[in-house]
């Protein structure tokens, strides 16, 4: 019987030592791109096509990760989009233009190249710490006279994971 109750104290013991280190992590992310595309983006003049790619400005969308141990935790951030109307001819790239900001111990790696986000959650950049100020640039390619004009819409999800 003194032998069970041992385990049983281990057990609790272990439960509530590992529940003070669980850290619930946030993803905070701000910026949109708004793209209005007219006759005065056609390359060469009425009857040319429009350029091909457009680019945000390097800092459109601001990315912070919080909730994490500050220099012993690794996060890893996935990237999908859910269009709300999108035509196929659109490819749509992500790409990240800093770093941002955090403890001296924290630090970042990947995303620094574009990537093209499509509607599967793949990985995006990866982490150790909290850093807030993450610089994301946007670019859109497929634009052409031959895609209908009107509104296209679509969402792009930024999904924080402790790994």
């Amino acid at each position: 019987m003194k032998r069970v109750t041992k385990r049983l104290i281990l057990v609790t013991l272990c439960a509530i030592l590992s529940s003070g280190t669980v850290c619930a992590i946030t993803i905070t992310v701000f910026g949109t791109w708004d793209l209005i595309i007219t006759d005065l983006d056609l390359q060469g003049g009425a009857g040319d096509d429009f350029n091909p790619s457009y680019e945000s400005a390097i800092d459109a969308v601001t990315v912070d990760i919080a909730g994490i141990h500050p220099f012993n935790q690794n996060y890893r951030v996935d990237v999908s989009k859910v269009d709300s109307t999108w035509h196929s001819n659109f490819h749509l790239y992500v790409r990240r233009t800093s770093e941002g900001s955090g403890h001296n111990k924290s630090s970042i790696s990947g995303g620094i190249t574009y990537q093209e986000v499509t509607d599967i959650d793949q990985t995006f950049f990866s982490g150790l710490g909290g850093r807030s100020g993450i610089t994301i640039q946007l670019n859109l390619t497929g634009v052409s006279i031959q895609v209908p004009p009107d509104s296209y819409v679509t969402t792009i999800y930024y999904t924080a994971l402790e790994i």
